[in-house]
């Protein structure tokens, strides 16, 4: 709908203009009105109205002087005049200062009715001109920041017609978490384009260029657009600033250090935050995890342990001087260490549901959930059930853990353990629900894989560094449990 307000000084005609034909149906709605000039100038101003129709002779200030001074003031609307004056004088001055018509009264309906047709015609074809120009530009301002520069970026940057207030400048992302806020009517409402050029990348994704002298009021200004989004939407803000740059042909560079701050929301995803890239702040090998100590509380059943030991070791992964994606790549790690420990030793059954959870999450805290609840879903399983470890097998466990790159004899292990072979076979089979041997393959053959994916060695070196002598029967064993081969799951994994 497009805003309409009326002027005239006759309260039965001001009022009469309301009825006189259905608006909506016109595509236009009656937003205001006024009896004088003076006044409907005043409210005006402070509006953006689309069509005025106005009456010529008003008290305070005429009809044709409203529009004379709206136009001194570069105010852009569209204006119908009224008046029971025939005077040719009074059409003349009313077309020559932008008037869209001059009516009569009485005013004739269908007439009236074919001016709005008219004028609605003439916003429609400015709406998609304006529109068009916008993503026009929006397109290019964007290629400009997300592409590498090239003898294009300069065209680009002319086109857009503007020019850096400061030596240096960056670019900051601005993200909502929730997609269903539409980023760009959001800004469009909170920005002042002469305070911040921008563009959307996204639903709810803008790049804006931060151009500045004063370097320390730009944590400040950001603070205030967050704040100001804030007051409309209620969602998480991320505001991740990239380095400084001088010149056009870096700007790219800034966008890709902004996007590496941007990647803290898988860390930080439900609260609304400014960041600003620093030179040497991330240090990808920050990142210590004690897995041998969390195994040791996992093999004696310590599940209220094992939580609070669990949430420590994610408070130490928010590190904010390691990376967001490193943080998430150990966050995983975490997970699939206490995953693999009860699923290849098939002491607990069900627990792929956690685990394709958290492969379909994308936060650390999310993470962190499927964790815990699957630790306390094997916490419920062992209590409400008989199903528990023996001392015997769990030293059979840690044996096999220290020993597995060597020859694995059961024999030789029951000795040293002080206990018939063929019965710590069959315990180990009942307790664990998996044959001994089964067992060591499965877990030399993982201990493969990540070596696969971790390291640059050979397949048979690996083979041989996990226990497999023959590389023929290390090959075969791995085809039979993966179900390709080592140099295919390099392939796919990498």
């Amino acid at each position: 709908m497009y805003s309409v307000y009326l002027l005239d000084d006759e309260p039965f005609i001001l009022e009469g203009l309301k009825y006189i034909l259905p608006w909506e149906e016109h595509g236009f709605e009656i937003v205001g009105s006024s009896n004088n000039g003076f006044d409907g100038y005043n409210e005006i101003i402070n509006k953006n109205i689309d069509l005025i129709i106005t009456d010529i002779m008003m008290p305070k200030m005429t009809g044709l002087e409203l529009i004379e001074e709206l136009k001194k003031s570069s105010y852009e609307s569209n204006f119908i005049v009224l008046s029971a004056f025939q005077e040719f004088e009074y059409a003349k001055k009313a077309i020559s200062i932008g008037a869209e018509n001059y009516l009569l009264k009485p005013i004739d309906t269908e007439e009236l009715s074919n001016n709005l047709k008219t004028v609605y015609a003439k916003l429609k074809k400015k709406e998609k001109i304006a529109s068009d120009d916008k993503l026009v530009k929006n397109n290019l301002l964007l290629s400009i920041l997300t592409e590498e520069y090239s003898l294009d970026t300069e065209e680009k940057w002319n086109r857009l017609n503007h020019n850096f207030k400061s030596s240096s400048y960056a670019v900051a992302i601005i993200e909502f978490k929730s997609g269903s806020n539409d980023i760009s009517k959001i800004l469009k409402s909170c920005i002042d384009n002469k305070q911040f050029m921008y563009c959307i990348q996204s639903q709810s994704k803008a790049l804006l260029i931060v151009d500045e002298d004063d370097k320390s009021l730009i944590i400040d200004k950001l603070t205030v657009l967050k704040n100001k989004i804030a007051s409309v939407i209620e969602d998480s803000i991320y505001i991740s600033l990239g380095k400084f740059v001088n010149s056009l042909n870096e700007l790219h560079d800034s966008y890709q250090t902004a996007n590496k701050i941007s990647d803290y929301k898988i860390v930080y995803p439900n609260i609304s935050w400014i960041k600003e890239y620093k030179d040497g702040s991330i240090d990808e090998d920050n990142i210590n995890i004690e897995f041998e100590e969390l195994k040791k509380i996992l093999m004696n059943k310590d599940f209220s342990n094992t939580t609070e030991y669990i949430k420590d070791m994610f408070i130490n992964l928010k590190n904010e001087k390691t990376s967001p994606k490193q943080i998430k790549m150990k966050a995983i790690e975490i997970f699939l260490n206490v995953y693999n420990y009860f699923n290849d030793t098939k002491l607990m059954k069900g627990l792929n549901i956690y685990l394709e959870n958290t492969i379909n999450n994308s936060t650390i805290d999310d993470i962190e959930f499927e964790l815990i609840s699957m630790v306390k879903y094997m916490q419920s399983k062992l209590e409400n059930t008989e199903e528990s470890i023996s001392p015997v097998i769990i030293k059979l466990l840690k044996h096999i853990e220290t020993n597995y790159k060597d020859d694995l004899n059961l024999k030789e292990i029951s000795e040293s353990l002080n206990i018939n072979s063929i019965y710590l076979g069959q315990l180990f089979q009942k307790e664990t629900g998996i044959l001994f041997s089964d067992y060591i393959n499965n877990f030399r053959i993982n201990k493969a894989k990540d070596l696969l994916v971790n390291t640059s060695l050979k397949a048979s070196e690996i083979g041989d560094l996990v226990g497999y002598a023959n590389k023929n029967y290390f090959y075969r064993k791995f085809k039979n449990i993966v179900g390709v081969t080592p140099s295919d799951w390099r392939k796919i994994n990498l």
